[in-house]
């Protein structure tokens, strides 16, 4: 077997920290990767050192899968880079309307006429420059990532789900030699998740050297080695049908300092609401498109539901009703916190009572926002913080960022964190009022194993010191705090 890619000995920075030391790795031909490890972060990290995104202060990385591409392209006189025989799924995506220019807001998406802005997915995928030739074209990458029937969907109305779908379609189409994905599982629902490994399997035969990070319980069958990351290096290998996940990642369990929760969640004012929500065969569409079917909703006060369905099964735009954002809520029987939609509310009454966290959010902030001031911004329900705030303001989301360990982070950008930390930034923004209605949309999504495990574990002390309404969306029965107990599931826009 020829070697396609080697470390030696690297030490390795990242935005002035050092995230490897002593890292040794080999990537043989014929050899498909799942990476693990406790940390997400240095998951990431490890695929951006690949890449060429880090500093190599000491030690080497060769690259002989590109040498003989690249020795042709000079021949030509033509501009060329290893990572043109690399594609990349990362975790973050960020979509531009048609001028070029990303300027979305979260409630777009729901604003039929505004989303007309934002390139179709057929747009999308055929904008994208192909180097290097080869089966993966238009039609391929449609069928295998299931998206015929989205090709005309703007790109601000895609689920969490199909936005992932894209993602490795648009990695396909360039036809690399490697294929790198980070957690590609994530946002995927449980026959999603099945799919991806027969999917896999087509892209292996194809010929593409596959590398992923992943959970230590989600390696497909295709999947030829592990590598587990740890302590700033691969610390073990194994060929995969001799990986065992027990054993890897028996960390002691650690926590946060609930004793300061209690201090933070200050019992809210008791409006003595008697509904939460109420909904009463609330029907939703799109041209001829519907996709909510008379769903009939009721959450009482301290209430805790699981939102469950397959990726396009209508939960997003649920959520879009109750959270106030989509416009249709005028043209149903909608009550939230005892009050009809429409009958003189404003947005504001609403937002006031509710706390909010999904993966996408974090891309509708503006990019100056530190994680202090997103904090802050959940005392206005803004999306960033556009107004003075006084002291006691200012010291209470410097305590919710120091009880999630991240008071260090209080004047970095939030695009400057880890997608794991953006997570408990963003919760800490939700809670910071102590909302009646805990809406939490895929919010573990993109942790690490422990933080995954932290974040039920904090969600259970949360509702177990104030009486918080909570609504919880995961495709994964792991992640779902113990003290959920009621489940609404939808299919195709209906409840079943």
């Amino acid at each position: 077997m020829s070697t396609l890619l080697k470390i030696q000995n690297a030490t390795v920075k990242q935005l002035g920290q050092t995230v490897f030391e002593g890292l040794d790795f080999g990537w043989e031909e014929g050899q498909h990767w799942a990476v693990v490890g406790q940390s997400g972060a240095l998951l990431t990290a490890f695929l951006d050192t690949l890449l060429g995104r880090t500093m190599v202060t000491q030690g080497l990385i060769e690259r002989p899968f590109s040498e003989d591409y690249q020795k042709l392209m000079n021949l030509k006189g033509e501009i060329n880079s290893f990572r043109d025989l690399i594609a990349t799924v990362s975790q973050q995506y960020t979509f531009r309307n048609k001028s070029n220019i990303q300027n979305f807001y979260y409630q777009q998406r729901f604003n039929a006429m505004e989303s007309e802005d934002t390139a179709t997915v057929f747009d999308y995928l055929n904008e994208i420059e192909v180097k290097v030739p080869g089966i993966w074209d238009m039609q391929k990458v449609l069928d295998i990532m299931r998206l015929n029937g989205l090709k005309g969907k703007s790109l601000i109305k895609l689920s969490n789900g199909e936005t992932r779908r894209l993602a490795i379609a648009s990695a396909l189409i360039k036809n690399p030699k490697l294929l790198l994905m980070d957690q590609p599982l994530t946002g995927l629902d449980v026959q999603s998740r099945v799919d991806f490994g027969d999917i896999l399997k087509e892209i292996v035969q194809a010929g593409i050297h596959v590398m992923m990070t992943t959970h230590s319980n989600e390696i497909p069958e295709c999947i030829s080695h592990v590598a587990v990351l740890g302590d700033k290096k691969i610390y073990q290998e194994f060929k995969s049908n001799e990986f065992d996940q027990v054993g890897h990642f028996n960390q002691e369990d650690i926590g946060f300092d609930f004793q300061l929760l209690r201090k933070l969640l200050v019992q809210g004012e008791n409006h003595g609401f008697k509904v939460i929500v109420k909904l009463k065969d609330v029907t939703v569409q799109y041209a001829d498109l519907r996709i909510l079917d008379r769903v009939n909703w009721a959450i009482l006060p301290g209430e805790k539901w699981a939102l469950k369905g397959e990726n396009g099964a209508g939960k997003s735009t649920l959520l879009s009703l109750i959270l106030g954002e989509n416009p249709q809520a005028y043209a149903n029987d909608l009550w939230l916190f005892d009050k009809k939609r429409g009958t003189g509310e404003s947005i504001w009454d609403i937002k006031k009572q509710l706390g909010f966290v999904a993966p996408e959010l974090a891309r509708f902030f503006p990019s100056n926002q530190t994680c202090l001031k997103v904090v802050l911004s959940g005392l206005f329900d803004t999306m960033g913080l556009f107004k003075k705030v006084n002291a006691e303001q200012e010291r209470l989301a410097l305590d919710w960022l120091r009880f999630f360990g991240l008071e260090n982070t209080s004047n970095l950008l939030l695009r400057q964190v880890s997608l794991e930390n953006q997570r408990f930034v963003l919760l800490a923004r939700a809670m910071i009022k102590s909302p009646s209605l805990l809406i939490l949309d895929e919010a573990a999504q993109g942790m690490d194993e422990v933080q995954r495990k932290l974040f039920r574990k904090t969600i259970d002390q949360v509702c177990s010191i104030i009486p918080v309404a909570m609504i919880y969306v995961s495709h994964y029965e792991e992640d779902i705090p113990d003290c959920v107990d009621k489940v609404l599931r939808l299919s195709k826009g209906r409840v079943v």
